[in-house]
């Protein structure tokens, strides 16, 4: 007959032996994927001599200093009518086709352009050269759209 067990071995490895093993592992680790290491080692070497990485240490460490700071701030009315700008500027973004927005963009910036060439003549618009422009089918769509514009502006503005 088998004899009973009384004591109870701990089969566990120590924490010497649990070193090892772990550096065993990291270091088959490192050698199975030497670039991806090196370009770590690179990255944190660049951040040192940058002074960055200094400079996150010291972000790390006063991390609730900051926080603390960073939360004061941004409860100050100008931040939050920022913050509330930037997400009404979003909506309209959102509500606008791109195809809309990116016409309208390269309208802005042809007229910029022909506007900075017509600007360096220093001619003389007359009332009578006025007069010919409102003529001018291109002139006179841009001035309806930008009296309805204005109208419609206008009219929220009540």
């Amino acid at each position: 007959m088998a004899e009973p067990i009384s004591k109870i071995r701990d089969t566990s490895p120590s924490k010497e032996e649990l070193e090892k093993i772990r550096l065993a592992e990291l270091k088959s680790s490192i050698a199975s994927d030497e670039s991806g290491f090196l370009e770590m080692l690179e990255f944190v070497k660049l951040l040192n001599d940058s002074g960055a990485l200094e400079a996150v240490n010291s972000a790390m460490k006063a991390k609730e200093d900051i926080t603390k700071t960073l939360l004061n701030e941004w409860r100050k009315e100008p931040i939050t009518n920022a913050i509330n700008n930037l997400m009404l500027s979003s909506q309209l973004l959102t509500d606008t086709k791109p195809e809309t927005t990116e016409k309208m963009l390269e309208n802005i910036k042809n007229a910029t352009q022909a506007a900075d060439a017509a600007a360096k003549h220093e001619e003389t618009l007359g009332l009578f050269g006025l007069m010919k422009a409102l003529k001018d089918p291109d002139v006179n769509r841009t001035l309806r759209y930008g009296v309805t514009f204005l109208k419609e502006m206008g009219k929220q503005l009540k």
